[in-house]
């Protein structure tokens, strides 16, 4: 789940020539996987990582090279000497991370800007990449994928002509959050930052809004009815419900109980929520106590117990 959608923003909002990193194979063990990306801009600043930070600060060194000369270039760090005091720094990889550095043309930066638009809406997108025998860059697209066949995430082949990458983009997931009071914020920060979709629903206007929360995707506001006429929900999303306000959160509960979502958390001791479900019974996608028990104090660390459980259940639903 990394935060494409973080750096494909930078991408789009740059002023500076940019080189997009992308990790196309790793032989062993590492701390990042294939189709990890990176922005480096030409100052120097980056957005992503590829690495704990053993490896950025020589890729940034290397890609003056490709700023100068405008060309695709490939770096592969071996990490997998016993006695290594370099690249390793003792973080225990043991394994070649073969990376391609894709200076950013006006054709691709409208083509990853695209891309951000097509994940955002909840399209999946097929990336490809052909590389010649000595990882020169042949051919890249992009393409909008709706097939319903099974597809490997990521994949890295040795064929005739040379090697074939393809990386399957899929939507970030999509966090909505129900109640927009003050302990909402460093969810939404969190959730967000992570690489979820957030959404922030209230029927309060001077709450629910960019300058309150800047981290939030979208602000859908009204009543719980009106809320619920506005958004199409998927089985893959998660729900979180924390108001304060007994009546909007019973309006709110009984409104997405029956929607086949990912998660339905419920922020709240566990009388009050059997109160909210007035004898409903609890199905298989409901938590409560909301969050993993961690003995959490304060918003802050309440937004972490929560964020955690989420992201559990997420990667179990992603590793079947």
């Amino acid at each position: 789940m990394q935060n494409f959608l973080g750096i494909l923003e930078a991408v789009q909002n740059s002023t500076e020539k940019c080189i997009l990193a992308t990790i196309i194979q790793v032989e062993g063990s590492a701390y990042l996987r294939e189709g990890t990306l990176m922005l480096i801009l030409e100052s120097g600043q980056t957005v992503g990582m590829i690495s704990p930070g053993c490896l950025e600060e020589d890729l940034v060194l290397r890609c003056k090279e490709v700023f100068l000369y405008e060309r695709p270039q490939t770096v592969t760090y071996d990490l997998r000497s016993i006695d290594d005091l370099g690249w390793g720094q003792g973080i225990g990889c043991n394994g070649a991370i073969t990376l391609l550095l894709e200076p950013i043309t006006d054709k691709l930066r409208k083509e990853l800007i695209l891309l951000k638009n097509t994940l955002e809406r909840g399209y999946s997108v097929l990336h490809e990449k052909k590389f010649l025998e000595d990882f020169t860059l042949k051919s890249y697209s992009f393409e909008d994928f709706s097939r319903q066949e099974d597809v490997r995430n990521i994949n890295f082949t040795h064929i005739q002509e040379g090697y074939n990458y393809t990386y399957l983009f899929t939507p970030p997931p999509v966090l909505l959050i129900f109640g927009a009071g003050e302990d909402a914020k460093p969810l939404v920060s969190l959730a967000s930052q992570i690489g979820f979709i957030v959404k922030l629903c209230d029927w309060r206007p001077g709450l629910c809004n960019e300058h309150h929360f800047p981290s939030a995707h979208c602000y859908i506001i009204g009543s719980p009815p009106k809320i619920m006429d506005e958004i199409t929900f998927s089985k893959n999303d998660f729900v979180v419900i924390m108001s304060h306000n007994f009546s909007k959160d019973e309006e709110f509960l009984k409104n997405i109980i029956n929607h086949d979502v990912r998660y339905i958390g419920i922020l709240g001791a566990e009388a009050r929520t059997k109160r909210l479900l007035n004898g409903i019974e609890r199905k298989s996608n409901l938590y409560y106590p909301i969050g993993f028990s961690i003995g959490a104090e304060g918003c802050e660390e309440i937004a972490v117990s929560i964020m955690a459980e989420i992201i559990q259940i997420f990667r179990r639903s992603h590793s079947k």
